[in-house]
């Protein structure tokens, strides 16, 4: 650090400047650089806030000290990405927002002298926000609004109107599937009582349609379900089969495909069987007759007796409910890729493609069908080929599709920071090592007056020998910085030069004989 603080006085003002000019822009660079990635990275609180419920957001993160963004003018607030979920816990725990959606808190005053049809309208107020904050909860959508029609009961049940409801959500993304259409209708008509999920009318803030009403025996959706059905089916009886083959042929040496015929057909069935064979005593009755004779004296008598039994035949009485969605028939189509060999052709290898063996062909047929379960009473048909694939079996994929690569832009805000900070640093560096390098080069040598009065550099005087010549250091040991002109910047310097000047020349004037020879042997070293 002397070394480095002892160069560092030795340099020309103009040199002290630009070094200090330099190391000012470089702190104050750094210090943006610093200020800029300390930055918190905000994230969004809530969104679409009315007045009263922004104005109070903000008043609460004021009181907390926690730095915030206003977008959208003032409906949008954004905190810190560290904050924003205890932010939101503990705006919840205050009720904020409450005033953009009413929910049951709408119960909390007091309804004394609330006329019958105000309840009611508070009712369905209160209803209609509870499912809005339902459904916004979702991933994917911003907001949600419910309206919810609920007719008046009639005394007569064939002029009664049914409950209708519809629903107008705001996408955060541009679409919505299809499983979260019928979650959030079936949610609706769930929450609603009367109401029917085929009464219910969903679209967007854009106007389209996202639900669609079905028949009351929903013969559309089970033919939709019925193909699901049928692509299930078929595609794990392929991937069964697939997985077989590959790893028996290698993977991409085989394709599979399997078209399956499903039965859907609801059948019930009552059958009633007789055994005549089998009876089984269901009564008996038996009649009793006597008979007393004419005359008092005449004690003889007549006793019959009838007997009846009544039988039943044995009934066997089964009800068969047949399921849907069994098997009725499979068609299998399978190709297999010629068998690759290494054949020598003199000093050269060779790649052949051979076709398969009728034995082997054989044993891959026995493995498919019994790995999907043909069977030739269902009428099931089959066939296996032996074909060569011209693409290769390394850039054949038949089965999984090209998944899009992972880009470095997945996460924007760390790229760029890091990449700020790297150019920081490396810029940095550049900078430093450029200065000591120049440092480290350039050698300042300032001249001295020794006591004879004759100037020279670094202080060194010159030695004269016997004969009155002169020493001195060869020229390449002593190369001078140029200092130039310095008498308008630093005074004690030219002042010092200017008298050094007038020594050397008084030297010259009382001493010619050793001036010439000095000058003499300066120009014999020149020639050396």
């Amino acid at each position: 650090m002397n070394d480095i603080f002892g160069i560092f006085n030795k340099l020309a003002p103009q040199q002290k400047m630009m070094i200090g000019g330099i190391g000012l822009v470089t702190v104050i660079l750094l210090g943006v650089l610093v200020s800029f990635l300390n930055e918190p990275n905000y994230s969004t609180v809530y969104t679409n806030l009315a007045q009263e419920d922004a104005a109070k957001v903000l008043e609460h993160l004021n009181s907390k000290k926690i730095p915030y963004k206003i977008e959208d003018g003032g409906s949008t607030i954004k905190v810190s990405s560290e904050v924003v979920y205890e932010t939101r816990l503990e705006l919840a725990s205050k009720g904020i927002p409450n005033s953009g959606i009413i929910g049951y808190e709408i119960f909390d005053k007091s309804t004394m002298g609330m006329s019958q049809f105000m309840q009611k309208l508070n009712y369905k107020r209160a209803l209609e926000g509870e499912l809005s904050r339902t459904i916004a909860q979702q991933e994917g959508i911003e907001s949600a609004r419910i309206h919810i029609v609920k007719p008046e009961k009639s005394i007569f049940k064939n002029e009664q109107n049914d409950a209708t409801a519809s629903v107008v959500l705001k996408l955060s993304r541009g679409s919505i599937s299809k499983e979260n259409v019928n979650a959030i209708v079936n949610l609706v008509a769930s929450s609603v009582d009367g109401l029917n999920k085929n009464n219910i009318t969903l679209l967007d803030t854009n106007g389209r349609l996202l639900s669609q009403q079905s028949d009351e025996n929903e013969f559309g959706v089970s033919t939709s379900k019925q193909y699901e059905i049928k692509q299930q089916i078929e595609s794990y009886l392929v991937k069964k089969t697939q997985k077989v083959l590959d790893n028996i042929l290698g993977y991409g040496n085989a394709i599979v495909q399997i078209n399956a015929e499903l039965n859907f057909d609801q059948v019930e069935k009552t059958i009633e069987d007789f055994d005549p064979e089998r009876q089984v005593a269901v009564s008996e009755q038996t009649i009793k007759t006597e008979n007393i004779g004419a005359t008092y004296s005449d004690t003889s008598a007549q006793v019959s007796q009838n007997s009846t039994i009544n039988y039943e035949i044995s009934k066997t009485i089964e009800r068969v409910v047949e399921g849907t969605g069994n098997i009725k028939r499979l068609t299998v189509a399978t190709v297999i890729n010629d068998e690759t060999k290494q054949v020598k052709n003199g000093e050269k290898v060779e790649t052949v493609h051979q076709p398969r063996s009728d034995e082997q062909l054989q044993k891959l047929e026995q493995i498919v069908r019994n790995a999907v379960g043909i069977d030739e009473v269902r009428g099931d048909q089959f066939s296996i080929v032996n074909i060569h694939f011209d693409n290769g079996s390394a850039n054949t994929n038949f089965d999984e599709p090209n998944s899009a690569p992972q880009t470095p832009f997945d996460n924007m805000d760390k790229l760029i920071n890091l990449i700020l900070i790297v150019s920081a640093i490396i810029a940095s560096l550049i900078l430093l090592l450029k200065l000591m390098k120049r440092l480290k080069t350039e050698k300042i040598m300032i001249g001295t007056v020794n006591p004879g009065g004759l100037a020279m550099a670094g202080g060194m005087a010159p030695a004269l020998d016997d004969f009155g010549s002169t020493s001195l250091p060869s020229p390449e040991k002593r190369k001078l910085f140029p200092l130039g002109d310095l008498e308008d910047e630093i005074s004690d310097e030219a002042l010092m030069k200017k008298n050094q000047t007038e020594k050397i020349a008084n030297y010259v004037q009382k001493n010619p004989v050793d001036a010439a020879k000095l000058i003499n042997s300066w120009l014999k070293e020149d020639e050396a």
